[in-house]
C-alpha cells in the first residue's frame, strides 16, 4: 500500500485544524458581537435616559421661571400693562424665547410680546393649552408654525387665584433651546442624536439641524418607536443611509423623546477585528505545518501558564505579574486581567467611599432623628406634665395658671418647630411661594425686635437698631421678610451671653438695601462658618449642647433670601469674637414703586378672637374622640348647636335629617376619608344638605394639601391645631353671618 504524501498529511492537518477551528471563530465571533451589541444597548439605553433628563430639566427650567412670573401681583390687579413690562424683562433673559403669551382660559390672548396688541391667531398648538385648562398644571406643546412660519413650540403655566384658573401663561421656546441641550452633551462627531416632540417631529438634531427641524424621524426608526414602549434599542438606518443602533426614551410629562444612535461599524468593529485575527490564525497553521504547530504549541504553552499563574493570583487578591509574551490575544487578555485588576482596586475603593458615605448619612439621620426626637419631647414632656398636674386637682389658682401659660407657651413651640419643618419641605421639593405686596421695612424691623425683645430682656441683653431713613417701602413678603430678620434676631439673642448686645442696621448702600445684624455672641469658629447656611447643621449637636434647635433657621433665611432676589452672608472673627450677618436685597426689590394690596386665596386678614355663633347647627366629624370633644367645646362655648359623628357613614345619615348650617370634618380617617365624604354630600341635591358649607379641619397643612380640600369641596381648609376665636370667626364666615367679636384680634393665619 503506497504511502501518503507528507504535503497530504500537511493538507489534513491543516484541514482538520481549520474545521474546529473555524467553527469556534463562527461561536466566537458570534458570542463576542452580540455582547458588542448588548454593551452598545446598555451604553444607548444610558444616553437616551441622560438626554431624556437633560431636556426634560430644560424644560422645567423653563415651566419654573414662567410659574415665577406668574406670581407678579400684576395680574391680581389685571394690570397687563405693567404684566407686559415684566414679561419683557424676563424675555429678555432668556436667548431662546420667541415670545411670552398672556390669555384667558377661553384662549383669548390678552398680551404677546412680539406686539403692541394681541395677535390675530393663537400658536398653532392647542393640545398644550387644553391640557392646562384642564388639569390646572404645567405642560409643553408640540412644534407648531409661528405667526412668521418658524417652527416653535410652547411651554405653558396656569395663573391660579382664589384657587380659580385666571389665565394661562405661555413661552414661545425655539428649537435652538433643545439644541444647546443636545450641544452639551458633547457626543462624539459620528454619533447622531435627535429629540422629538409628541408628535414625532424633530426639535433638534446633533446633524444638520435646520434642513431636519420638524421633519419625522427615518422609517426604520419610527418602526422601533411605534412599540409604544418608553424606552427601546435596535438597528436602524439614518437619514444619510448610514447603519446604526439607536436607542430611545421617552420624557414621561410631555411625551417627548430622546434618540441616540451608534454607528454600526463601532458597535461590530471589535468582533470584526477578532474574526480577522482568527482567520489568520487558522491560515498560519496551514502554511507552518507541524513544525510550526509544535513550536507555536510550545510558545503558547509557557504564556498561558504564565498567564493562568496570574489570574489564580488575581483570585487571590495577590500582585498581578502578567506573562510576558508575543501573541496578541494573550497579551490582550493579559491587558484585560491587568484592566481587571486596576478595576477591581478601582471598585473596591469606590466601595469603601461609598460604604463611608452611607455610613456618615446614616449617622447623620440617626444623630437628626435623635435631636429632632428630643425637641419634640421637651415641650411635650411639659404640656403632659402641666395637664396631668391640672386633671389630677392639685394646683392651687396660681399654680393653674402658671400651668396654663407652660401648657400654651410649649404647644407654640411645637406649632414653630413643625412648621420650620414644613418651610424646610417646602424648600426641599420647591414649593415655596411668596405673597408679594408693599412692605414696610422699618416695620418689619420693629415686629421682629418686639418678637424677641422677652428673651433679650430676660438675659439683660441690649437690642438696638439703626434704620436709614432714605430706605422707602419694599416690594416682597412681608411675613417672610420679619421671618428672616427675627430668625436672625433669635439666633443672635441665642448665643449671646447675660449682658451682652444685639444691634440692627438698615441702610441703603448704592444698588441694594442692607439689613444687618451683629452680636457680642460667642461667635463662630472657622470650621463651621462655610456650612452655617446648610439644613441640621449645628456647631454641636451632641447631647450635652448649650442650645436647642434642629439648626433650620439660617437655611430658611438663606432660602427666603434668594427667593427675595438677595443674598445673605455671614462673618465672625472666631470663637468669643461675635457674628455678624449681612442681608442684602437688590434695588429693584426694594425700591419699586408700591401697588395697591389686593386680598389672595393663601391669606386672610387678622382674624377676631371671637364670633358668637347662637342658633348656628353645627356637625363635626372626626374618628379621634379628643379632638371631637375639643373641636364641640370651642363651638358649643361660641353658643353653637353641635352635633358630633366618629365616622363618614354616620355624618351622611345625620346630614340630611338634622340640616347643620355649617359641617366640619377631619381629612385623614378610617374607611372613607373627608375627601369621600365631601363628594358624597356635595352629590345630594339642595333639599337634602348638598349645598351645606363646609370647613376641612385637619392635621394636614401642606399647600397642596389646601388646594386638594378645596378642590374636593370644602369652602375652608384649616390647618391643626386652630385658635377657637380664629375656629368660631371662620364658621361665622362660611355660614354668611356677620361676626360679632371681641376687641382685639387674633394673628393673620393661612387657610
Amino acid at each position: 500500500m503506497p504511502g501518503i504524501p507528507l504535503r497530504r498529511r500537511l493538507l489534513a492537518l491543516a484541514a482538520a485544524g481549520i474545521v474546529p477551528i473555524a467553527a469556534m471563530s463562527a461561536i466566537g465571533f458570534y458570542l463576542l458581537l452580540r455582547q458588542q451589541q448588548v454593551q452598545a444597548e446598555r451604553v444607548g439605553l444610558e444616553l437616551a435616559r441622560a438626554l431624556a433628563t437633560a431636556v426634560d430639566a430644560e424644560l422645567r427650567s423653563s415651566t419654573s421661571v414662567l410659574e415665577a412670573l406668574a406670581t407678579t401681583a400684576a395680574l391680581d390687579r389685571n394690570d397687563t400693562s405693567d404684566f407686559r413690562e415684566r414679561a419683557q424683562r424676563v424675555l429678555n433673559t432668556q436667548p431662546n424665547w420667541a415670545a411670552v403669551l398672556l390669555a384667558d382660559p377661553a384662549d383669548n390672548r390678552l398680551i404677546d410680546t412680539r406686539f403692541a396688541s394681541p395677535a390675530p391667531q393663537p400658536l398653532a398648538e392647542p393640545r398644550s393649552f387644553d391640557t392646562v385648562v384642564r388639569t390646572r398644571a404645567p405642560a409643553v406643546g408640540n412644534l407648531a408654525k409661528g405667526l412668521d412660519g418658524s417652527l416653535l413650540f410652547p411651554v405653558r403655566v396656569p395663573v391660579l387665584r382664589n384657587g380659580e384658573l385666571r389665565y394661562v401663561l405661555t413661552a414661545v421656546v425655539k428649537p435652538e433651546e433643545i439644541l444647546d441641550v443636545v450641544k452639551r452633551q458633547r457626543v462624539p462627531s459620528d454619533w447622531v442624536v435627535s429629540i422629538f416632540d409628541a408628535n414625532g417631529l424633530r426639535v433638534a438634531r446633533s446633524r444638520a439641524h435646520q434642513e431636519n427641524l420638524g421633519g419625522q424621524a427615518a422609517v426604520t426608526l419610527q418602526k422601533l418607536m411605534a412599540s409604544g414602549a418608553d424606552e427601546g434599542f435596535g438597528m436602524t438606518f439614518s437619514l444619510e443611509g448610514d447603519r446604526i443602533y439607536a436607542s430611545y426614551s421617552r420624557l414621561k410629562d410631555s411625551g417627548w423623546s430622546a434618540a441616540p444612535g451608534i454607528p454600526a461599524a463601532l458597535v461590530e468593529g471589535a468582533a470584526l477585528r477578532s474574526l480577522a485575527t482568527y482567520a489568520g490564525g487558522v491560515l498560519l497553521s496551514v502554511a507552518l505545518g507541524t513544525f510550526a504547530a509544535l513550536w507555536v504549541a510550545r510558545s503558547i504553552n509557557q504564556p498561558i501558564s504564565q498567564l493562568r499563574a496570574a489570574a489564580q493570583a488575581l483570585g487571590r487578591g495577590e500582585e498581578l505579574k502578567p506573562p510576558t509574551t508575543s501573541i496578541q490575544e494573550i497579551r490582550d487578555v493579559s491587558d484585560a486581567l491587568v484592566t481587571a485588576a486596576a478595576q477591581r482596586e478601582e471598585l473596591l475603593r469606590k466601595e469603601q467611599e461609598a460604604r463611608g458615605v452611607a455610613e456618615e448619612a446614616g449617622r447623620a439621620k440617626d444623630q437628626f432623628l435623635a435631636v429632632l426626637s428630643h425637641e419634640l419631647r421637651t415641650p411635650l414632656n411639659a404640656v403632659y406634665g402641666w395637664a396631668r398636674m391640672l386633671r389630677s386637682g392639685r394646683l392651687h389658682e396660681d399654680g393653674a395658671e402658671r400651668a396654663l401659660d407652660a401648657i400654651l407657651r410649649n404647644a407654640n413651640a411645637q406649632v414653630q418647630l413643625i412648621d420650620d419643618l414644613l418651610d424646610v419641605s417646602r424648600v426641599i421639593t420647591g414649593k415655596m411661594r411668596l405673597d408679594v405686596r408693599p412692605v414696610d421695612l422699618h416695620a418689619v424691623i420693629d415686629g421682629a425686635l418686639d418678637a424677641v425683645r422677652p428673651a433679650a430682656e430676660a438675659k439683660e441683653i441690649r437690642l438696638q437698631k439703626v434704620l436709614d431713613p432714605r430706605t422707602g417701602p419694599a416690594i416682597g413678603d412681608p411675613s417672610r421678610l420679619q421671618q428672616v430678620v427675627w430668625n436672625l434676631l433669635a439666633n443672635a439673642v441665642k448665643f449671646t451671653p447675660k449682658g451682652g448686645r444685639v444691634q440692627v442696621h438698615l441702610q441703603f448702600v448704592n444698588s441694594h438695601v442692607e439689613i444687618v445684624v451683629s452680636d457680642t455672641g460667642q461667635g463662630i469658629t472657622p470650621e463651621i462658618l462655610p456650612y452655617i447656611f446648610e439644613r441640621f447643621r449645628q456647631a454641636d449637636s451632641s447631647s450635652t449642647r448649650a442650645h436647642a434647635g434642629l439648626g433650620l433657621g439660617l437655611a430658611l433665611v438663606k432660602h427666603l433670601v434668594e427667593l427675595h432676589g438677595g443674598s445673605v452672608v455671614a462673618h465672625s472673627a472666631g470663637r468669643g469674637q461675635g457674628s455678624t450677618f449681612v442681608v442684602k436685597l437688590p434695588v429693584t426689590i426694594a425700591r419699586l414703586p408700591a401697588p395697591q394690596s389686593h386680598p389672595t386665596a393663601s391669606s386672610m386678614d387678622a382674624l377676631p378672637e371671637g364670633a358668637r355663633l347662637d342658633d348656628l347647627r353645627v356637625l363635626v366629624v372626626d374618628d379621634d374622640s379628643d379632638a371631637l370633644e375639643l373641636a364641640a367645646a370651642m363651638l358649643k362655648g361660641a353658643g353653637a348647636s353641635v352635633r358630633t359623628c366618629r365616622s363618614a357613614t354616620e355624618a351622611l345619615e345625620v346630614l340630611p335629617q338634622w340640616r347643620p348650617h355649617v359641617l366640619v370634618s377631619d381629612i385623614e380617617m378610617p374607611g372613607e376619608d373627608g375627601y369621600s365624604l365631601i363628594k358624597k354630600v356635595r352629590a345630594l341635591d339642595r333639599e337634602r344638605g348638598g349645598h351645606t358649607p363646609a370647613v376641612a379641619l385637619t392635621a394636614y397643612g401642606r399647600v397642596q394639601d389646601r388646594m386638594a380640600s378645596l378642590t374636593a369641596g370644602y369652602s375652608m381648609h384649616v390647618p391643626k391645631p386652630v385658635d377657637p376665636g380664629e375656629l368660631t370667626t371662620i364658621i361665622a364666615s362660611v355660614a354668611g353671618r356677620p361676626t360679632q367679636t371681641a376687641a382685639n384680634a387674633a394673628p393673620r393665619r393661612n387657610v
